[in-house]
């Protein structure tokens, strides 16, 4: 589905507290599932938390021009700079379905942030 690829870290190279993610994180993953697409809910999350919205960027484009692939990763921070999880989707064939994957990615790893 996705790498299980993230980071947790801040402008410092910390890391921030799982404990601050799961404060911040809970009552708004509960309601996951509800939407239709990770990306909206990722940004519906970011809104209700007041932190920056996510920032999709493609990483790698591959293959021959017929045939693309491309790799999107994610980057959700909060409004002071701390970026909570970086997450990089797998390949796909059109743009929008590698960020779908992307925020999937994210979302998975907030969740299991939560739980640490």
């Amino acid at each position: 589905m996705f790498r299980q690829e993230w980071r947790r870290l801040d402008d410092n190279q910390t890391t921030i507290s799982p404990s601050f993610v799961a404060s911040t994180t809970q009552p708004v993953l509960s309601e996951c599932g509800k939407m239709g697409s990770a990306k909206a809910y990722l940004h519906q999350l970011c809104t209700a938390k007041h932190w920056k919205q996510p920032l999709f960027e493609c990483c790698n484009e591959e293959g021959p021009g017929h045939h693309k692939m491309f790799t999107f990763k994610v980057v959700v921070g909060t409004q002071e700079g701390m970026t909570i999880v970086e997450c990089f989707g797998n390949p796909r064939t059109s743009k929008k379905a590698a960020a779908e994957d992307a925020a999937e990615g994210a979302l998975w790893c907030l969740n299991h942030l939560m739980k640490q």
